[in-house]
């Protein structure tokens, strides 16, 4: 079962969870990855059969097949990363999943940057590859590890919330995205209204000094009741 967010193309990974929440999804969609959800361990062996994902969390307490089954079972054929996760009074089942051969135990409630972590560790150069940390169109650099922005080489300061609006926009340069998506990704609802998106949008414009001054074409670029879209520099500008 897809998890139905907006993701760039990336490496799967499956969260086997029937208690995760939205905000770890986000958070990990956000950073490149195609995420998945099993409800339970009879799903979670399905799908990874089905998706072969890059990394599997799963939880000790899964309904209908527990993790630590799971794990046994999928290890019979595969030797794909899998995280275990594991609350305060989960120490048998931790026991038995590094048993059964989980390749480590991350604590429950989850923690985004410590699952990012264990699983670039797990995975190695390809999901490096997957994960760029700088991405770049036209003048405009971004350090996702440094949390660096530089337009002509100029260092520029950015708020998260412009940051993040920036890094999307970089991710899918050229093309289009849309006001909902960049509402749920940034805001993590789309309830806002778009006047709160085209604020931001526009103090962002003015910190790279995307003025949109006659013969200079903007950086960011608006299509109306759509969403915005930043300009590569050989694209050619949208007429009136």
């Amino acid at each position: 079962m897809r998890s139905g967010l907006s993701a760039p193309p990336g490496p799967t990974l499956l969260v086997a969870d029937a208690a995760a929440d939205t905000e770890l999804l986000t958070a990990l969609a956000d950073e490149g990855m195609g995420v998945s959800v099993a409800p339970d361990g009879a799903r979670a062996l399905l799908e990874i059969g089905r998706l072969a994902p890059a990394v599997v969390l799963i939880s000790a307490r899964l309904p209908i097949v527990d993790g630590v089954t799971v794990i046994r079972t999928v290890r019979t054929r595969d030797d794909m990363p899998i995280l275990l996760g594991v609350g305060p009074q989960d120490r048998r089942q931790a026991a038995a999943g590094l048993a059964a051969g989980a390749s480590a135990c991350v604590a429950k409630p989850y923690r985004v940057n410590e699952v990012l972590a264990l699983a670039r560790s797990m995975w190695g150069s390809d999901l490096e590859r997957a994960w760029p940390t700088v991405l770049r169109a036209g003048a405009i650099t971004l350090n996702l590890a440094a949390y660096d922005v530089w337009v002509d080489g100029i260092p520029v300061r950015l708020p998260p919330r412009e940051f993040r609006l920036l890094r999307i926009l970089l991710e899918q340069a050229g093309s289009v995205v849309t006001h909902q998506t960049l509402l749920e990704r940034v805001w993590g609802t789309s309830s806002h209204e778009t006047n709160t998106l085209a604020v931001h949008i526009r103090r962002l414009r003015g910190r790279l000094g995307d003025t949109g001054k006659p013969g200079k074409p903007r950086l960011i670029e608006s299509v109306r009741g759509v969403g915005y879209r930043l300009r590569l520099a050989d694209s050619p500008t949208p007429g009136p």
